[in-house]
């Protein structure tokens, strides 16, 4: 199983506008069992289809503006057999959205740091959750970022 983290965009730059934190996170919350997660920031250039599996596990991230997106992918994904996981901000205000336009298995409301890894967990059980509640967690808690990545 890879994991796919994907920064959506309708529109490829070639250049970072903000650099999507989130990504690196969550890479970081990724258990070593999966190895290296596959970074894919669409402001740079476009996801390619073809590396997502069946059976791999992708994350969106997704605001507002670029939700619509995340949908597309979302639907792509899971047509190719691969478990889809929203998380961000549009996803965590509203969560059945992105099971109904998205595709989503799973969507992870609130802070990644912990619920990032039980999701990845439960997907490779074939057992995902709808939903899960990382809500606020302690600094204390924050995962460092994987900025190797």
């Amino acid at each position: 199983m890879n994991v796919h983290l994907i920064n959506p965009s309708s529109v490829s730059f070639g250049t970072a506008v903000i650099t999507p934190r989130w990504q690196y996170v969550l890479a970081a919350a990724t258990p070593r069992s999966f190895g290296d997660p596959i970074l894919v920031d669409e402001t740079l250039f476009p996801m390619d289809p073809e590396r997502i599996q069946a059976g791999d596990a992708v994350g969106i991230g997704i605001h507002t503006a670029n939700a619509l997106r995340g949908y597309e992918i979302g639907k792509l994904a899971r047509e190719r057999g691969a478990y889809v996981i929203f998380g961000g901000i549009h996803a965590t205000l509203y969560p059945q959205e992105a099971i109904d336009l998205g595709g989503a298995h799973a969507v992870v409301k609130g802070d990644g740091d912990i619920a990032w890894a039980r999701a990845l967990e439960d997907c490779r059980k074939g057992e995902p959750k709808p939903v899960y509640v990382g809500g606020q967690i302690e600094a204390s808690d924050f995962v460092a970022a994987r900025w190797d990545l």
